[in-house]
């Protein structure tokens, strides 16, 4: 007997998709990394790429440690070369069986179609949700000092956080953005530590190369030398429209790492030393399939024991020629009913009949199950992957020791749990593979042409789910339900492409009818070549035996002739090595098969549609979901590229949030369909970074039709069962704007389109919002809550003002708006919208009351108050010097300075005349020392004496020639107060300075320029100002008696110039500077004093006296200081 399909030998390069991961945290020390190199990478120079590899591991290990400061680093890495490389690539053989192909965490693949050797991630879901695995394009390999990249990609990997780059022209994350701002400038979408250098070119940021100083983020650019750091909650910036800001809530990249379970879990916060990763190269030991079939009593129930054996055979028959497998049995007996054998043409029946045979016990008892999961383990290091089929309703006490040990082991078990207890009891063991609930009854009812799923067709195309999943890649193109009538009986299904291998399948339906005969059936090409259609077995399963023909593209044909009726499963798979079909995998945010309560959680399934690596848009993606209550109807979901949950458009992933879920069911198994697709594939190139921005840009699709798939995804659990209420908040709302911000009122418009309740799926639109704000000082906190009609005129434009929060500080405040239905449900938030503030008010006062003034007037009547008070603080230390100066005068025994004036004018000189013949006369008029005056170059020429000083008695006319006043000051004579006892003896007489004359009632002639020095002797007279105290004169000489003191009682002159021209010293400003400057010990020596000639003298100036030494009294008297 021939092959009935024919297999390809060498494994397909499948996609992996999400999976968990062995990967985990030792201290700091990243253990069982696991990088694959896909199976159509070319082997040659596989040395020197796996080499290539290392050196990069190096590089990103070491680039991961300085990012998380020491925290996490890769310690061991396991490279998983094709099973074609080992011949010539397999330089270290570790032995190392646990690693599998979809559980790597890197792929390295050919250059990809659309982004040539970019690495890239697909981020799927939301915040802190792992990815897809990373890619790294073979031509990546060659580029040096690139580990910062590969560090990059990890962090979309296992921590789930995003990009902090703009796209040129992408509307939720552009290049550019503006924070409203008099300035209005456009800043480059980052997150920097340090404020961003370059300059636009056109619509594209360009870096300058002073950008030395930026050490992060990671998640910005892996170009810049200088950065290997992430943003923290400190230097992280919410402003820019950034993908990790939008999808995070504006939360830094080192917050949502950092809370991670790798490090809560491992309470790792501490730095360690980061060593070097340990290399072991390892090929894929897969060999085929080990298979735990329960045969409790729990098994008999509505023949879940003939269904398992039925699909248990279904999916032996179609393994690959060489395949290996065996099959275990467990209840309170332990069995292998089928020990290792690799399939070939002559044994498959063999097997097929020791399933035929298994029948279930009557006791419930599972304490065998120990030993069969013992030899499962044997089985898994042997290279088998481990398939248990179990309605089980208890296991054996030492069940948890099992489950440790499969952890500990790396092994991920794919249990298909055909109970709600099989399902609670076997999740635990499952934590890294995969649980499937097979719900045992039907949803539907059983009628030709209307999608029909039991216990048996949930099994059977599940197992070809776990064969696509694990080894090589088989699209389901055709899924009926037919009524076989005694007869002829025909019908058609499609193939978009040339196959390699082809299943047609069918097999009868628990309709209670069966066929009697199958007369003869054929399957008929699109080249009209013809392959049997055969029975196998003892099992109503009925194949196509095709031979060696060419599965060609296009409509293929089917005739069958049988004798009786009944209803049937028709079931078509193929799969191709050298064209690629569009490949269609599932799977839900159900992680680790963890339940989900729906009452915080949104129940979200995914798709990811893609042909040669490149993604398919434009498909009508539906998943048919079944609960585990037959009285729950099947629910149908369309999964499509704008769901919320989608993170990028253009990926070619397809996502559905529930939005309902029937009432009785807690668990629930789906699956996904294609009915017709037709669709695009993006053929086009993109140099930017893939995931970067909200949508990948097509450059050329081109049109795929006719594309029909059913893809088995597993199950999702719920806490408890959905009972109806409104759990689902509103769209998030993504167009937040500001359209004008006034400073003086301090208050802010904001505009946004209005959402939908229930994710946009309702067609209620939302009207009350929750409007927060936020800047570097304060948390985010509400300012509006309530009722916002849409603009009239419109359907869902929403535009409204509010105040933005006072403070003193300049700084940018955040906004953002949550949409809230009337059940209380509060919607994602929104994109941030920016303002940036100016510093108005004073600081708050403990009451919490406002800032009442603008920050620049509060500085200025602060400065202002601080000059008014230096000012005060002047004019009292003036004041208080002025009395202290009086009162000294008063109290100390001081020379004193008086000066008179006299008039060359006749009408004063009979006085002058009266009073010098009394030696008691009244001195002269005193001039007003207080008075103001602004002196007059030239005095004015007047008889009239007068009292005013003037402390500018000469004009220069351009030479030292100065011109006669008419009034002159006549006599200044230095004095001792009577009341100043403690002057010594041996200085009882001080000088008097006579200008052009004295006070002894002989005048002074007009041009005279002599200048008298008359010494006079004190009487005690008590000095009462004013008027000026009557003073008595005594002339003496000069002369010293024996006791050195000065006896005769002589008068002498001291002259300074020597004619009519000399200037008379009238001023105060030279007669300061001469009493400053005589040394008056030349009187007590008896000598002449100095004569002056030629004395150059120079104009007083506006200045009072106090400039030349010379202090005003109270008195109207000088005193030298």
């Amino acid at each position: 007997m021939q092959m009935l399909i024919r297999f390809s030998s060498i494994l397909l390069v499948i996609i992996a998709i999400v999976e968990t991961s062995f990967v985990k945290l030792d201290q700091n020390g990243y253990e069982n990394v696991l990088i694959r190199i896909a199976d159509d990478v070319s082997s040659v120079d596989c040395l020197q790429t796996i080499s290539n590899l290392k050196v990069m591991l190096l590089e990103a290990s070491s680039a991961l440690c300085t990012a998380v400061e020491g925290r996490a680093y890769f310690r061991n890495v396991t490279i998983l070369i094709p099973n074609h490389w080992a011949t010539n690539c397999l330089v270290d053989d570790t032995n190392i069986t646990w690693p599998r192909t979809h559980m790597a965490d890197l792929i390295v693949t050919p250059n990809h179609p659309n982004f040539g050797s970019q690495p890239f991630t697909l981020n799927y879901g939301g915040c802190g949700v792992s990815s897809l695995p990373v890619r790294l394009p073979i031509g990546y390999l060659t580029a040096p000092g690139k580990g910062v990249a590969i560090a990059h990609e990890w962090f979309h990997y296992r921590y789930g956080v995003f990009d902090e780059i703009g796209v040129n022209g992408d509307p939720l994350y552009p290049e550019g953005y503006q924070i409203t701002q008099p300035e209005a400038e456009i800043l480059p979408t980052s997150c920097t530590n340090e404020p961003l250098k370059g300059e636009w070119i056109g619509s594209e940021w360009q870096n300058s190369n002073d950008n030395g100083n930026i050490t992060s983020s990671i998640m910005f650019n892996t170009n810049l030398p200088s950065i290997n750091r992430l943003c923290t909650a400190e230097n992280h910036l919410k402003a820019p429209p950034t993908k990790q800001n939008w999808l995070c809530g504006s939360r830094s990249v080192s917050e949502i790492v950092y809370s991670h379970r790798d490090f809560i879990e491992n309470n790792n916060t501490q730095a360690r030393n980061c060593s070097q990763p340990i290399f072991s190269v390892a090929t894929n030991r897969h060999r085929g399939y080990h298979i735990i079939l329960d045969v409790t009593s729990a098994m008999g129930v509505d023949n879940l024991m003939d269904s398992a054996a039925f699909a248990a055979s279904h999916f032996v028959w179609f393994l690959p020629e060489g395949s290996i497998v065996s099959i275990d049995t467990f209840s309170d007996t332990y069995s292998q009913l089928q020990t290792p054998v690799a399939l070939n043409f002559t044994n498959r029946n063999a097997v097929l009949s020791h399933l035929d045979k298994i029948t279930s016990k009557s006791t419930a008892n599972t304490t065998e199950l120990s030993q069969a999961l013992d030899n499962a383990m044997r089985m898994f290091r042997d290279g088998s992957e481990i398939i248990l089929i179990t309605a089980a309703q208890e296991v054996p006490s030492n069940f948890s020791v099992y489950v440790d040990q499969f952890r500990s082991k790396l092994i991920a078990p794919h249990i298909l749990a055909l109970s709600i207890q099989a399902s609670d009891i076997f999740t635990p063991l499952a934590r890294d593979g995969r649980l499937y609930f097979v719900p045992s009854r039907s949803n539907t009812p059983l009628v030709p042409g209307v999608p029909y799923r039991n216990a048996r067709t949930w099994m059977t195309d599940t197992l070809q789910s776990v064969y696509s999943r694990t080894q090589s890649y088989r699209a389901k193109v055709e899924e009926r339900t037919l009524q076989i009538i005694d007869g002829w009986n025909n019908g058609t299904f499609q193939l978009e492409s040339t196959a390699t291998s082809l299943i047609f399948a069918f097999y009868h339906l628990d309709d209670g009818l069966s066929m009697t005969a199958l007369t003869r059936g054929t399957l008929l090409s699109p080249l009209n070549e013809e392959c049997p259609i055969v029975r196998l077995g003892t099992f109503a399963l009925y194949t196509a035996n095709c031979g060696n023909i060419i599965f060609e593209k296009g409509t293929w044909s089917y005739f069958i002739d049988v004798m009786g009726s009944s209803t049937v499963r028709l079931d078509t798979f193929f799969s191709s090595d050298s064209v690629s079909p569009v490949r269609v995998e599932t799977w839900t945010n159900s992680i680790e098969n963890k339940q989900i309560d729906w009452k915080t959680q949104r129940v979200v399934i995914y798709a990811l549609a893609t042909q040669q690596e490149k993604a398919v848009s434009g498909l009508n993606l539906f998943a048919h979901i079944s609960g585990d209550n037959e009285a729950d109807s099947v629910l149908i979901v369309s999964l499509n590229e704008n769901n919320p949950s989608d993170v990028t458009k253009g990926d070619g992933v397809y996502s559905a949030q529930l939005t309902d879920l029937p009432r009785n069911s807690i668990r629930f198994s789906y699956v996904v369909e294609i009915v017709g697709g037709v669709g695009t594939v993006d053929s086009g190139t993109y140099n930017g970074h893939p995931m970067a921005g909200s949508f990948i840009p097509s450059g050329q699709s081109l049109p795929i039709s006719a594309i029909n798939r059913y893809v088995y995804g597993g199950s999702f659990q719920l806490t408890l069962p959905y009972d109806g209420g409104d759990v689902l908040p509103p769209g998030r709302i993504v167009d937040v704007n500001i359209s004008n911000f006034d400073s003086k009122n301090s208050s802010a418009v904001l505009t946004w389109t209005a959402p939908r309740d229930n994710y946009n799926v309702s067609d209620n639109l939302v009207d009350r919002f929750v409007i927060t704000s936020e800047d570097a000082d304060s948390k985010e906190a509400i300012i509006f809550n309530g009722i916002v009609k849409p603009l009239s005129g419109t359907v869902d434009h929403v535009i409204t003002a509010v105040s933005v929060p006072k403070s003193n500080n300049s700084r940018s405040v955040y906004f953002r708006v949550y949409g809230l239905d009337p059940s209380g449900n509060q919607a994602q938030p929104s994109n941030i919208a920016t303002v940036y503030v100016p510093a108005f008010y004073l600081p708050t006062d403990p009451t919490g009351d406002p800032p009442i003034l603008p920050e620049w007037l509060f500085w200025s009547l602060i400065g202002l108050a601080v000059a008014c008070a230096i000012l005060i603080v002047a004019i009292i230390i003036a004041c208080v010097r002025r009395y202290r100066d009086a009162r000294k005068r008063e109290a100390m025994g001081a020379d004193w300075v008086q000066i008179g004036e006299t008039s060359i004018g006749p009408n004063r000189l009979p006085e002058r005349k009266k009073e010098a013949n009394s030696i008691k006369a009244v001195e002269p008029q005193v001039p007003d020392f207080n008075a103001h005056f602004t002196p007059s170059p030239i005095r004015r020429a007047s008889s009239v004496s007068s009292t005013r000083w003037s402390d500018n008695s000469y004009q220069t006319t351009g030479s030292e020639i100065y011109l006669r006043p008419r009034v002159t000051f006549t006599e200044a004579r230095i004095e001792r107060p009577a009341d100043s006892p403690e002057r010594p003896s041996s200085s009882k007489s001080l000088p008097t300075y006579a200008f052009g004359g004295g006070w002894d009632n002989s005048p002074s002639p007009a041009s005279s320029s002599s200048i008298s020095i008359t010494t006079v002797s004190s009487s005690p007279s008590k000095k009462i100002p004013p008027p000026p105290p009557i003073r008595k004169y005594h002339p003496y000489s000069f002369e010293r008696n024996d006791n050195n003191e000065t006896s005769n009682k002589a008068k002498t002159k001291l002259q300074f110039g020597g004619g009519n021209d000399a200037p008379l010293a009238s001023s105060p400003s030279y007669l300061a500077h001469q009493l400053r400057k005589q040394d008056v010990s030349y009187l007590h020596r008896g000598e002449l004093p100095k004569t002056y000639s030629m004395q150059t003298l120079t104009s007083a100036s506006n200045s009072s006296l106090s400039r030349f030494g010379v202090v005003l009294g109270a008195d109207s008297e000088a005193s030298l200081v």
